[in-house]
């Protein structure tokens, strides 16, 4: 990759052309997308316009700093509820099937 700011997008990514197609683990995509829905959320948790935070700041209003730890943490607690969100079908799915048998009157043998 080269570090020309003006290189277009599509010049840039093509040294990753071989692995475009490569297979991704699901835990390691669910990595990946839990800290880019991380990285997105602190990106609209912070105040973009510069007159709006001016104004913040002169309210007093108590702005803290975002840090890699914070969209981290953040990422973590994502990852976590989406991997437990296979676990917490799949408990549905079963207490489901435990209901309806238990549910269901034992055949009486036919004569």
């Amino acid at each position: 990759m080269t570090d020309k700011p003006d290189e277009p997008a599509t010049e840039i990514f093509k040294d990753m052309e071989p692995i475009k197609d490569t297979k991704v683990a699901p835990a390691v995509g669910i990595a990946a997308l839990a800290l880019n829905m991380a990285l997105k959320y602190h990106d609209i948790a912070t105040v973009q316009d510069g007159a709006l935070y001016q104004q913040y700041k002169l309210e007093g209003r108590n702005m803290r700093d975002i840090t890699l730890d914070h969209v981290f943490e953040t990422a973590i607690r994502m990852e976590a509820h989406l991997l437990a969100g296979s676990e917490r079908i799949a408990a549905l799915i079963m207490e489901a099937v435990i209901e309806v048998t238990d549910d269901e009157k034992p055949k009486e043998p036919s004569p």
